[in-house]
């Protein structure tokens, strides 16, 4: 399935016009060409993302690429390292 059309069918699922979450799309299209573990927790976050467009928060297209950049850098960084958000610190 191409970005475009899973982004749409999930906006379309959670009742949001997908003009509102276009800047989702780069994530999309990086979550269809990872593995399956890691396409799944993107996904999960897009989808995340697009309920919070729909309940109103973020406000704007910079605060949604803020939460979405935020929610994937820490899923990534689970998978990839024993990091734990408490701190800010990382550990390697």
């Amino acid at each position: 399935m191409e970005a475009e059309t899973l982004l749409q069918r999930l906006c379309e699922r959670h009742g949001v016009d997908p003009s509102r979450c276009e800047r989702l799309l780069s994530l999309v299209r990086w979550a269809l060409k990872g593995p399956n573990e890691t396409r799944r927790k993107v996904l999960d976050v897009v989808e995340r993302n697009i309920t919070a467009v729909r309940d109103g928060t973020p406000r704007n297209s910079e605060e949604l690429r803020q939460t979405g950049d935020r929610a994937v850098l820490m899923a990534v960084a689970k998978v990839l390292h024993t990091w734990s958000p408490g701190d800010g610190s990382v550990q390697f």
